[in-house]
């Protein structure tokens, strides 16, 4: 009788460190397939913010370009209608108030505290930016509406496109 009670004692823990084995293993395997997960979500996130940024820095590039173009062809016509006529100050202070610039956004929407990416959105709409500027300037607006740390990093692409 001794062996048999051995026997039975010596099945009931195997059966419970088998137990507690195959438990053990499928919570380290879902937690390793949230730590995966995780890894992912925040590999994915910084290929969006470096993205993000490249844009942000080609559409600040192109702003440039775009503004000195815009100098360049207005100088150009500053002084070719200065030389045509003969009082060239008058000429100079018209065509300097008829040279516009992009028209300019609301403070209150260029304010990290009071964000609205749809109002700033249509308010890049409304600017006579290229196409391209605009598309690359709402797209960082559109990454700082899913992550809130980009919110600074899109105002200043703003500003800074529309010359601010």
């Amino acid at each position: 009788m001794n062996r048999n009670v051995v026997i039975a004692l010596v099945i009931a823990i195997l059966a419970a460190a088998g137990y507690w084995y195959f438990s053990g293993q499928k919570h380290a395997a879902t937690a390793e397939a949230a730590a995966t997960a995780a890894a992912t979500t925040a590999a994915e996130t910084t290929a969006a913010a470096t993205t993000a940024a490249e844009t942000t820095a080609a559409a600040t590039t192109a702003a440039a370009d775009t503004a000195a173009a815009t100098t360049a062809a207005a100088t150009t016509e500053s002084t070719t209608t200065a030389a045509a006529t003969t009082d060239s100050s008058t000429t100079a202070a018209a065509t300097t108030t008829t040279t516009t610039a992009a028209p300019a956004i609301p403070a209150d929407l260029l304010d990290p505290s009071k964000f609205d990416a749809d109002k700033l959105a249509a308010a890049v709409d409304a600017t006579s930016l290229d196409a391209a500027t605009k598309a690359t300037i709402k797209t960082a607006i559109d990454a700082a509406k899913a992550n809130p740390a980009m919110v600074q990093a899109a105002i200043d692409a703003v500003k800074k496109a529309v010359g601010m």
